[in-house]
């Protein structure tokens, strides 16, 4: 599972559910990655040392996915298709849903739901 920019913001900022989620992916030893996309959307954002420390701790436990060829293919693949059937999403979204479509479990963990839910070649959970 890949944890998307969203759940990593709500995390930092102490969102109920998220923390009951990640409770949950840490009890049952879910196995869990994140785009470096993600690294870098959350890394920009955060304006307090406080959040970074979390940050950095969260980033140094988790393995960090690149977005290497065979994400970035599937990343042109899925822009095209929804560019199609008129149903684009954003660059950073696609390359963050290559990134899943590549990986061994294909499922990314987000509150971002309805843009992750237009691209059939994922799974999407929530929190």
């Amino acid at each position: 599972m890949l944890l998307d920019s969203a759940f990593l913001i709500d995390l930092l900022d102490k969102d109920s559910g998220a923390v009951a989620k990640l409770d949950e992916i840490e009890a049952e030893q879910m196995p869990v990655g994140i785009p470096t996309l993600v690294v870098v959307e959350v890394g920009v954002g955060l304006s307090v040392a406080s959040e970074q420390e979390l940050f950095d701790d969260v980033i140094g436990s988790v393995p960090v996915l690149p977005l290497d060829r065979a994400a970035a293919t599937r990343a042109v693949e899925i822009q095209r298709d929804l560019r199609a059937a008129g149903r684009e999403i954003g660059a950073v979204d696609v390359m963050i849903a290559g990134t899943a479509a590549a990986s061994s479990d294909p499922t990314v963990l987000t509150r971002n739901v309805e843009q992750f839910e237009r691209v059939e070649a994922i799974d999407v959970e929530s929190y």
